[in-house]
């Protein structure tokens, strides 16, 4: 458990939001299944707007021209 929390605290000071989303999402795919954008944004320690821009991009820039 405390390796968990370790882990936790230091991704939310070394990595940057949308690296924090990318791997929960490696970790757990079906997130948005159980929980809500507000609570998803909440564990990121992100806004749902900022969630929305994160998913915008993602979505945008896995789409070839």
């Amino acid at each position: 458990m405390f390796y968990t929390i370790y882990d936790r605290m230091i991704d939310l000071y070394t990595k940057t939001p949308k690296e924090r989303y990318e791997k929960m999402l490696e970790r757990c795919p079906q997130m948005f299944e159980i929980f809500s954008l507000k609570d998803i944004a909440s564990f990121l320690n992100i806004t749902p707007i900022y969630l929305s821009r994160i998913r915008k991009k993602l979505k945008d820039g896995s789409v070839p021209s």
